[in-house]
């Protein structure tokens, strides 16, 4: 894939904004303007190839353990939120690495 960059100016609060917004979705702010403007929707090809064969994310097997960890969730409630989550991954490898986030009832 051949992507070309391009720099667009906005004024200092746009781009805080734009920063926050993309740091609270945990992703960059190109992806987040992606998803904004609709580009965002199109798998790269190698992802697609996964896709049609059912294999990668969409194989089966993980598509039957992701149905069968949201059955869990809407029966207990628990989890851990993303935020919590993202923080722990950010930390990996770090000097203060932290401790995988525990579950708990959320709902």
């Amino acid at each position: 894939m051949n992507v070309k960059f391009r720099q667009i100016e906005v004024d200092a609060e746009t781009a805080e904004a734009l920063e926050a917004k993309a740091a609270a979705r945990g992703v960059s702010v190109p992806e987040f303007i992606a998803e904004l403007v609709g580009t965002a929707s199109e798998l790269r090809t190698d992802l697609e190839t996964l896709r049609a064969k059912g294999q990668g994310p969409w194989s089966p097997a993980v598509l039957a353990e992701d149905a069968r960890r949201l059955a869990d969730y809407q029966k207990t409630g628990e989890g851990v939120p993303w935020d919590e989550v993202r923080a722990w991954m950010q930390s990996w490898g770090s000097a203060n690495e932290l401790p995988p986030p525990k579950a708990r009832r959320l709902s």
